[in-house]
């Protein structure tokens, strides 16, 4: 498992890209960017969209591909049978996991194929981008449920900036005091590489807070 002094996630031969949610600004083409620089050539784009809506998640698709991004595909996890799905997801050169108010409705429909899907991509060299929401789950720890994670330890929030964020994260770390904190803002993405990289792009606006008995 790739580390720092803090962070711990996932083993794999891909990136990990935790995006604090998207403005209509450089800095999330920033993000976009570089994230698509590290896609593996000519490997799909999968945008699963289950915390959001179908019509959102076209548009971002469109945005995509204005980057010149590969092929891309929306993906519905919440319908799709597990073999397709599986199949869909492991084929793909990046996975965007998209922002919304559904994070419930996100968690379970990543849980079992999807998810193996996902863990085969990114094993062999994929990029997996979580926005928002789609950050927020891979983390360890959610409001009133665990996550996937992909990121050991950590209560993952996203729109930091806000004031109503901070006080979300500084709730979760007096709940789980032995865990720690990632604060990421709007238009600010943390990048976690295969050989220990960490790099933020966009604003940049990311916040590390130890819980009280974090060890």
């Amino acid at each position: 498992m790739p580390r720092t002094k803090v962070i711990r996630w996932r083993d794999g031969a891909g990136w990990l890209v935790l995006s604090g949610g998207e403005l209509d600004s450089a800095d999330s083409t920033e993000i976009e960017a570089e994230a698509l620089a590290r896609v593996p050539a000519g490997d799909p784009l999968a945008y699963i969209w289950a915390a959001g809506d179908v019509e959102s998640a076209d548009h971002r698709l469109a945005t995509f591909e204005d980057l010149g991004a590969p092929t891309g595909f929306l993906v519905d996890v919440l319908t799709e049978d597990d073999e397709t799905l599986r199949r869909q997801l492991a084929d793909s050169g990046i996975i965007v996991i998209g922002d919304g108010p559904n994070l419930g409705g996100l968690r379970s429909g990543l849980l079992g194929a999807a998810l193996e899907g996902i863990g085969e991509a990114y094993e062999r060299g994929a990029v997996v981008l979580g926005i928002g929401q789609g950050a927020a789950v891979l983390g360890s720890i959610l409001v009133d449920s665990q996550g996937l994670g992909w990121v050991d330890g950590a209560a993952i929030v996203p729109g930091y900036e806000r004031e109503s964020e901070a006080a979300r994260l500084r709730e979760l770390l007096t709940q789980y005091p032995e865990a720690y904190g990632l604060g990421i803002g709007a238009g600010s993405a943390l990048g976690l590489g295969p050989g220990g990289e960490i790099a933020t792009w966009g604003k940049g606006q990311v916040t590390v807070t130890l819980g009280r008995n974090f060890a």
